[in-house]
């Protein structure tokens, strides 16, 4: 090959915020997680930065004709889009630029439509601005996703939807979608007056035998109801330099975009953002077409490798992006497992899939942009890890762990309560009863659920049933809390989350799903902004923070009869239809 695809450049020293995040990371244990590239600058653009360094003064500087006239060539010669200067809104990154769109297209009480799994910040795009998100669910058949055409249709056609964020290639499934596929989106947005928010920025990333499509080149109405968003960032791994072209052709839709704009203060990317831009697009043809080379390459030898040594791992056929998606669910561990066996046995970085979705929990997201040696490497540790886990499986068993449905049997329920440890349930149990899984004594959203169900005993007990709810409290903390608030029924303490995590009683993946993007039950819990900080606070809790409830009913033989995971922190079942279904 012409250029550098081999070499395996030492970033630890160079502030790079993916390096900086895995600990010990180093050219033999390089992080493949955060989505930018493994290999040195293309030559071209390192040359032009040279040039502007040495002969430029770099003071406020606006985009030239030549560079509007590089974004639009490569638009029209790499994908066949006519777009021009005055449709351009150029913004310091593509993240950035889906926050300016939700501010600018839609009204704070808006909602939002997300088709998930999906790159992480959509979400915080949307809750940012105050608007809430409307969850749509991609389908997967085998290794196969497709989009629910009909949840799309019926989340369209809410009055408060004003707006859809598509990804396109998506990230992280790694579909190119056809011009079929987005004809649909289309014609369904434009049913319902719904403008379309298209990031398109692994358009350039298309593996052998794909064709992308511009979203805004499926009909001219598309053109009129989309904004697509580019960027040479994943292209040429430029990321630092925070450049994005964000085209509009809409005028209507384009004024308002720029009048947001303006508002926020930002009249001017980087002098180097647009010398690099510009050299990329018009000097880099050569360097992307080995870049393709080498990611399919990557791709294909993972494959490969997973049906040699995991053949239970499927791996979706990569159409786009530098990004593999990985079905790890039949290797028989939780999510938690996974990650636990990525980071601390293989000293593996990837993404790990939750952060995408509750939906891709027992995926993994693998970054290709590196050399073939580095994906060995991961590789080896992987295998090793793997078959040392499975050793310790051979001698000591699996864990026990157990997302309960109605008819299962409720094994190994060990609690300890204020006064007494280690009861089973199975001994103590003698009518029908209800386990709340909450959160800690001392959160306020658990204190609300333990009034309602104090003011629901009477009904319960009247009944027939028994009542108990676990939390992540010590029995310390515990026989404090009876002491000043009489409980008639057990609170069991698990401070260590043993049995959440029997149960499966999941964490929330981050502190905006707790809410699931809903901004009024956000601010119940003070705000978005809160929300997030909440995250970040360095005052530890008395348990999870991020922790969701779970409601399980269990006969007096410990047949689980009602079983209800919680999505969100405010998503509790009806408990009075629970104890009539129950008691009948």
């Amino acid at each position: 090959m012409k250029y550098d695809f081999e070499s395996i450049p030492d970033r630890s020293q160079c502030g790079s915020s993916k390096w900086n995040a895995v600990p010990g990371a180093s050219t033999e244990r390089v992080p493949l997680s955060t989505a930018d590239m493994e290999f040195p600058t293309a030559p071209a653009i390192v040359e032009a930065l040279k040039d502007l360094a040495e002969n430029a003064i770099l003071g406020y500087t606006d985009p030239t004709d030549a560079y509007y006239e590089a974004v639009c060539g490569w638009m029209k010669r790499k994908h066949d889009f006519d777009v021009s200067a005055r449709e351009i809104v150029l913004t310091p990154g593509i993240v950035y630029a889906l926050g300016l769109l939700v501010e600018a297209l839609s009204n704070p009480g808006d909602s939002v439509i997300i088709i998930s799994p999906v790159y992480y910040p959509f979400d915080m795009s949307v809750v940012a601005r105050e608007r809430s998100i409307l969850y749509s669910q991609l389908k997967l058949d085998g290794v196969h996703y497709s989009i629910d055409y009909e949840e799309l249709e019926q989340l369209a056609q809410r009055p408060d939807a004003k707006l859809l964020l598509f990804c396109n290639p998506h990230n992280p499934v790694g579909r190119v979608w056809s011009r079929e596929e987005m004809e649909r989106v289309v014609e369904i947005c434009d049913r319902n007056d719904v403008f379309i928010i298209d990031d398109e920025i692994h358009h350039d990333l298309i593996m052998p035998g794909y064709e992308h499509t511009v979203m805004a080149n499926v009909s001219e109405r598309a053109r009129q109801i989309c904004a697509v968003c580019t960027a040479p960032s994943k292209t040429f791994n430029l990321a630092g330099l925070q450049c994005s072209n964000i085209m509009i052709p809409d005028r209507t839709a384009y004024k308002k975009v720029v009048g947001t704009h303006t508002l926020n203060l930002l009249t001017h990317l980087n002098a180097f953002a647009y010398r690099a831009c510009e050299a990329a697009y018009t000097r880099c043809d050569g360097w992307l077409d080995e870049l393709i080379e080498v990611i399919a390459g990557n791709a294909a030898y993972i494959e490969q490798f997973m049906a040699e040594n995991f053949p239970e791992v499927r791996v979706v056929p990569l159409e786009g992006t530098y990004l593999l998606w990985l079905d790890m669910r039949d290797l028989g561990m939780t999510h938690k497992e996974l990650e636990v066996l990525m980071k601390e046995e293989a000293g593996l970085y990837l993404d790990e899939g939750y952060i995408f979705g509750a939906s891709a929990r027992g995926f993994e997201r693998i970054n290709l942009a590196c050399s073939r040696k580095t994906l060995e490497r991961s590789m080896e540790r992987f295998k090793n890890a793997m078959d040392a886990r499975r050793a310790l499986w051979d001698q000591q068993g699996r864990p026990y762990h157990k997302t309960l449905e109605a008819g299962d049997v409720l094994e190994g329920f060990i609690y300890d309560t204020a006064e007494q440890s280690g009861l089973d349930l199975a001994q103590t149990i003698s009518k029908p009863t209800i386990l709340v899984f909450s959160r800690y004594y001392t959160c306020s959203i658990c204190q609300m659920l333990l009034s309602q169900l104090r003011a629901l005993w009477p009904e319960i007990d009247k009944a027939g049933c028994d009542l108990k709810v676990v939390l992540q409290s010590t029995q310390e903390s515990i026989a404090k809390a009876a002491q000043d608030h009489l409980f008639p029924f057990d609170l069991v303490c698990d401070p260590d989350a043993k049995l959440y995590d029997r149960y499966n009683v999941f964490e929330a993946d981050s502190s905006l799903a707790m809410v699931g993007g809903d901004v009024k039950n956000m601010k119940a819990m003070g705000g978005v902004r809160q929300v997030v900080i909440s995250g970040l606070d360095s005052k530890k809790p008395e348990g999870r923070s991020q922790q969701l409830p779970a409601v399980f009913a269990v006969d007096p033989d410990g047949k689980v009869t009602y079983a209800y995971y919680a999505k969100t922190v405010f998503d509790l079942p009806d408990f009075k239809e629970i104890v009539s279904k129950i008691s009948n």
